[in-house]
């Protein structure tokens, strides 16, 4: 029995719903919804867009890595 295509198709769920977090909390730093911090900040964006881009992208290349082993 092969659940090679259930797992990677879980993977995929993870990774794309990993994206959607990462996107919304990237637009959520952007709008600054607290009234203490400055709202409209490309940078905390940008910051939290690549902090979640590297992450994803990390641990895909560990599974590429695992996957030729």
């Amino acid at each position: 029995m092969n659940r090679e295509p259930a797992s990677r198709r879980l993977i995929w769920v993870i990774v794309l719903a990993l994206a959607a977090w990462g996107g919304l909390l990237a637009l959520g730093a952007y709008l600054g919804l607290d009234p203490a911090t400055p709202d409209r900040d490309y940078r905390r964006l940008a910051v939290v867009a690549a902090t979640t881009g590297g992450f994803l992208a990390l641990w895909l290349g560990a599974l590429a890595w695992r996957g030729r082993r």
